[in-house]
C-alpha cells in the first residue's frame, strides 16, 4: 500500500510540473496522452535504473524520443532506428553487465537473492521455494513446479505475462505472490482447492476472478500488488 501511494503521489506532482512547465514554455506544450505517456515513461526508467534493467530503461528513453522527436528535431530517427537502438544498446550492455546466468535443461535463468528470474519471451518452467518473473514488452508462460512454494515476485510491464500454479505445492501452510502488472495483462492459473485471499488492488484497470476458491486444502495463497492501467485475470483450475 505504501509502495502503491508513493508511486501515485510522485506520478501526480510531476504530472503538474510538466502541465506548468509546457504553459510556460520550458517545455513543448503536450496533450493529455503525451503527459500520461512521458509521466509513467520516466518512472519506468528511473525504475530500469534501480533494478539494472537496461531493456526497460532505454526502451523508456526511446519511446521519450518518439513523443517528443519533433522539439527534439529527430524525425529522421523515429521510430524504427530508436527502437532498433534501444534493442541493440539493450542486449550489448545486458551481456556486458547481467547479472550471474545459469542456463539449465535449455532454459535460461538469472538468479537473485529472491529466487529465480525468468529470461526471455517464451514458455519457460520455474522452480524453487521463492521466484522471480519479469515480463517488458513481451509475452512470457511461467509454469510453477515446486514442491515447496512459498513466494512469488511478478512483475509485467506494457506485455502479457500467464502464470501457471497447478503444479506447485504449498507445505508450509501460507504462500504469498506480489504481483506488480503496468499497461499490460497477467493471468493467474490457481488451484481451486488453495484457499485464496485476494488483496489486489487495481487503478485504472481490473481484477476479474473466474470461478471461485473452493478451499478444500489446508493451502492458503496471499494474493497482493497491483494493476494500473491493466487488468489481471485469476482462474481458479
Amino acid at each position: 500500500m505504501r509502495k502503491r501511494k508513493i508511486f501515485w503521489g510522485i506520478f501526480f506532482i510531476m504530472m503538474a510540473m510538466i502541465v506548468v512547465a509546457s504553459k510556460i514554455g520550458i517545455l513543448p506544450d503536450v496533450g493529455v496522452f503525451s503527459l500520461l505517456a512521458t509521466v509513467f515513461l520516466v518512472w519506468m526508467a528511473a525504475d530500469g535504473v534501480r533494478h539494472r534493467n537496461f531493456y526497460e530503461m532505454l526502451f523508456a528513453v526511446a519511446f521519450l524520443c518518439i513523443i517528443y522527436d519533433g522539439p527534439l528535431e529527430i524525425e529522421a530517427l523515429t521510430p524504427w532506428t530508436v527502437l532498433a537502438a534501444a534493442l541493440l544498446l539493450s542486449i550489448g550492455l545486458s551481456l556486458l553487465f547481467g547479472g550471474k546466468k545459469e542456463r539449465k535443461h535449455g532454459i535460461e535463468f538469472e538468479w537473485d537473492s529472491d529466487g529465480v528470474r525468468g529470461i526471455g519471451n517464451s514458455s519457460e518452467q520455474c522452480s524453487g521455494e521463492q521466484i522471480r518473473c519479469e515480463n517488458t514488452f513481451g509475452s512470457a508462460i511461467r509454469y510453477i513446479h515446486s514442491d515447496n512454494f512459498c513466494k512469488a515476485r511478478l512483475e509485467n510491464n506494457f506485455g502479457s505475462m500467464t502464470i501457471y500454479f497447478d503444479n506447485a505445492v504449498i507445505q508450509g501452510g501460507t504462500a504469498t505472490v506480489k504481483v506488480d502488472n503496468n499497461f499490460g495483462e497477467t493471468v493467474l492459473y490457481i488451484p481451486k482447492e488453495w484457499k485464496v485471499h485476494n488483496e489486489l488492488e487495481h487503478v485504472f484497470g481490473s481484477v476479474n476472478e473466474h470461478g471461485k476458491s473452493v478451499g478444500s486444502s489446508s493451502a492458503e495463497l496471499c494474493l497482493k500488488g497491483e494493476t494500473n492501467f491493466g487488468n489481471i485475470e485469476i482462474y481458479y483450475v
